[in-house]
């Protein structure tokens, strides 16, 4: 089994002559939940793309593999900041696309499991054009995870979601991080800091540092790149932070 799933060595994205990420070599653990935070404009979304082939120039291994061709065969599920919500069809026909993706069949009895566990069961039947924003977001994320991929990439997951459905998605995630290793774009610290195993922290395009949260959320380096006083307090559950 391999320690990692993604390895990225010299990767470069520029458009019209502009860096937008430079990456020398980053490695992402397997079977752990990844957090990469930063400020707005930091590359953490350029880095997500990259990973899954969608911009870049550089090596990218996916288990030690090319990554491009094992992400065409749905090895990585990915839930972008925006979804296509203008579909006629209903939220269970939305989260069924994952079997074109998974290239299977749809285990519905999974699906209704998670159409429970993220409150939208009751809404199965409706048009998903219909739903409000932090539903639509919660039926992509189901739709996803519906992949039964061994790597999950989330770019800002918990936008439009609610406290409860915030934590009730990290929680499902870490959960099952032993099967399917999560890589996640995060602006909340504190939900980094409690669910993430490793967090990677940008700045204009660069990888400032990576490693545990205890390792890389110390307040000068985060006041340091995010630019605004950050305090780390403590409690009985680890650390947190205030602003």
């Amino acid at each position: 089994m391999t320690t990692h799933t993604f390895q990225v060595r010299k990767l470069h994205v520029a458009v019209k002559g502009k860096t937008l990420l430079s990456v020398d070599a980053l490695d992402f653990p397997a079977a752990s939940m990844t957090a990469v935070i930063g400020p707005n404009g930091a590359g953490k979304s350029t880095l997500l793309r990259a990973l899954i082939g969608q911009t870049g120039q550089g090596e990218i291994l996916l288990h030690g593999a090319p990554a491009a061709p094992q992400v065409r065969q749905g090895k990585a599920a990915w839930v972008g900041q925006h979804g296509r919500y203008n579909m006629p069809m209903s939220v269970r026909g939305y989260i069924g696309l994952a079997a074109y993706a998974k290239k299977g069949r749809l285990n519905h009895e999974q699906a209704d499991a998670l159409l429970a566990y993220f409150d939208l069961a009751a809404l199965a039947g409706k048009r998903i054009g219909r739903l409000s924003g932090g539903e639509q977001q919660r039926a992509n994320i189901i739709r996803a995870l519906l992949q039964d991929a061994p790597v999950l990439l989330l770019d800002e997951p918990c936008n439009h979601l609610d406290i409860r459905h915030q934590h009730r998605l990290m929680q499902h995630l870490s959960g099952r991080k032993a099967d399917t290793s999560a890589v996640m774009v995060l602006h909340d610290l504190n939900l980094a800091a409690r669910y993430a195993d490793h967090v990677i922290l940008m700045d204009k395009g660069k990888v400032v540092e990576t490693g545990s949260p205890e390792a890389v959320m110390r307040p000068e380096l985060l006041e340091q790149v995010y630019g605004w006083p950050i305090r780390r307090c403590e409690d009985k559950d680890g650390f947190y932070f205030r602003s």
